[in-house]
């Protein structure tokens, strides 16, 4: 068999010392092989192994990458005690809490909310802010959204149009 032919499934250096000394075995069928020793056919079986390995791999750490992007999204609901609207919004967050999405609930009377608030120009509650990141993707203030919105809002496919309402009159 032809090194060019070996270096295009293995590297006969190894990747941690350098040392040109290498010898790669497989197993197949319970027993162990010397690479080296293979025909062109096995080479070529070995080649098509490795690249649907390749491909597997990009495609589950693409879903992956997706599923973390889902994950990566939050739900921000502000609110204050005296605030007659705010009450459905606490419950719309407990309905999202309870579907296993993430949803901070802050009260804009405390140092941590007013913080929270002034970093997404909220102004009035209840609030309602969909972020990606430190990047808003939604926001509703003045209103509490209808769950099927808001959950329109987490879906990673709709990140890039920014979603807003106004309160109602």
């Amino acid at each position: 068999m032809e090194v060019k032919e070996m270096d295009e499934v293995v590297s006969n250096t190894c990747p941690h010392c350098g040392s040109n000394h290498v010898e790669y075995i497989t197993r197949v069928t319970g027993f162990f092989s010397k690479v080296g020793s293979w025909n062109k056919g096995k080479i070529a079986e070995l080649r098509d192994r490795r690249q649907a390995i390749r491909y597997n791999r990009r495609s589950l750490l693409g879903m992956v990458a997706e599923v973390e992007q889902a994950e990566s999204r939050r739900v921000k609901v502000f609110v204050k005690n005296n605030c007659p609207r705010c009450p459905a919004a606490k419950e719309l967050a407990e309905k999202l809490r309870a579907k296993g999405m993430r949803v901070e609930v802050y009260d804009v009377e405390s140092l941590e909310g007013m913080a929270e608030a002034s970093m997404y120009s909220v102004l009035a509650t209840p609030s309602i802010v969909v972020t990606e990141g430190d990047t808003e993707v939604a926001s509703w203030r003045g209103v509490v959204p209808a769950e099927s919105e808001l959950a329109l809002a987490l879906e990673p496919e709709h990140g890039s149009e920014k979603v807003a309402a106004a309160p109602a009159a």
